[in-house]
């Protein structure tokens, strides 16, 4: 089984990755639980990776699984347990996080053409000055990412609500603005092959 990285972040959580060699006939037997059947392969395989993930990482902690929901807004849940989780796919990679304490969020992607045209959706006026460099809009995209994980509720704007800023080479500072649900988060980034990670609470 490719498991690429199984990381402790601190006495509260860790994070885990996978990358998917699995064919697509060989994973629905990996499964940890039932999967949904009318899943295309790409998104079948990430479901079960996902699930696989977050069963070591509760194996990590001993946590028994009990398998996974979703809450109404789709944020992922651990059934029978109070720790937090958080799954990213960025196809074949696949990442989980989970932490014993507080709401945490991760994210993974590789730089690609996608952030370059969809920049204006989701970089805030303060950011304007990474328009044009690929690593940094990745590096932004998924800091935003991992905040809207945390924060766990629709309606966040990644442009108007979110800002980011690069405080050291691996420390971003994100900030909510919404009226009402102000607050700051320190994400962590870092490359793991050509993929970026971020991770926070």
């Amino acid at each position: 089984m490719p498991l690429l990285l199984n990381k402790q972040i601190d006495e509260h959580s860790a994070y885990a990755i996978w990358n998917i060699q699995e064919t697509f006939l060989e994973l629905p037997y990996l499964s940890p639980e039932p999967f949904p059947a009318d899943l295309n392969p790409v998104r079948q395989a990430e479901w079960i990776v996902g699930r696989m993930l977050v069963k070591t990482l509760c194996e990590k902690f001993e946590i028994p699984y009990q398998g996974i929901k979703k809450q109404d807004k789709g944020k992922p849940y651990l059934n029978g347990s109070d720790a937090n989780i958080s799954i990213s796919h960025s196809f074949p990679i696949a990442a989980a996080m989970i932490h014993l304490k507080k709401p945490c969020g991760i994210d993974m992607e590789r730089p690609r053409d996608k952030h370059e045209y969809v920049k204006m959706k989701y970089l805030h006026a303060s950011e304007m000055q990474f328009k044009n460099d690929l690593e940094k809009l990745c590096t932004i995209w998924c800091a935003k990412e991992v905040i809207y994980k945390i924060f766990g509720r629709k309606f966040l704007s990644l442009k108007d609500e979110i800002k980011v800023s690069f405080e050291s080479k691996e420390i971003i500072k994100g900030e909510i603005l919404k009226k009402g649900h102000e607050d700051t988060h320190y994400i962590h980034h870092e490359w793991v092959k050509e993929y970026l990670l971020a991770y926070g609470t």
